[in-house]
């Protein structure tokens, strides 16, 4: 049995190292929890891909896509990885997305926490965006479901005017790189703070992981 944590990758070596230190956290539990070793694999950029990976996987195989926002790699890139990764006959479970789960949003109050702000605090969160707007209504939808005095959410590629005045800007990505970058750049021409860091270094994001592979 295998847990494989499936992830967009990135140029930034800063996102890898990110998401290999969410791997160590839940490495131990699963194990213990007979769902044996966990591995990265990545869908772009970095390695292994599914398919280095899938001609040695025979037994089950549970993937959890970390992904905080459905957009093309959810609809395709996932379903392509979990063929390459069951290629050798491995039977292969698919657990749900990151997105959509308040201990997203419970992540975030530990990174404004360690950056030195108050948790009822007003934040803006901030995703990449997609051509089919989906990324930025998911985002939304969490924030709705769990709504936080003085919130909101925008995308990257939808901004929203004037929505840095008075708020924390917080990346909502797992891991640092161009996409968390160029949140940075948004709050700093704001003249707002920023919370730097990847949502993935906080213990909501492990158990959220935990949660999904536990099916």
């Amino acid at each position: 049995m295998t847990t494989v944590l499936l992830a967009h990758g990135s140029p930034d070596p800063r996102h890898a190292a990110t998401l290999e230190r969410l791997r160590e956290r839940v490495a131990g539990p699963l194990r213990d929890a007979a769902k044996g070793e966990t591995r990265l694999v990545y869908i772009e950029h970095d390695h292994p891909r599914p398919h280095d990976l899938g001609p040695t996987l025979t037994d089950e195989v549970t993937v959890v896509p970390m992904l905080v926002t459905p957009a093309f790699h959810a609809r395709v890139d996932v379903p392509a990885a979990v063929r390459a990764l069951g290629a050798a006959g491995a039977p292969v479970r698919v657990a749900p997305a990151l997105g959509g789960d308040p201990l997203l949003l419970v992540a975030v109050d530990e990174r404004l926490v360690a950056a030195g702000h108050a948790v009822d605090q007003p934040v803006l969160l901030v995703a990449g965006g997609s051509s089919s707007g989906q990324a930025g209504q998911s985002i939304r939808t969490l924030l709705d479901t769990h709504p936080r005095a003085g919130w909101l959410t925008m995308t990257l590629a939808a901004p929203r005017a004037g929505a840095t005045t008075g708020r924390v800007v917080v990346p909502a990505t797992l891991a640092e790189g161009v996409l968390h970058d160029k949140v940075a750049a948004l709050a700093q021409a704001a003249g707002s703070p920023f919370v730097a860091g990847g949502l993935a270094d906080t213990a909501a994001v492990a158990s959220l992981v935990l949660r999904r592979a536990l099916g």
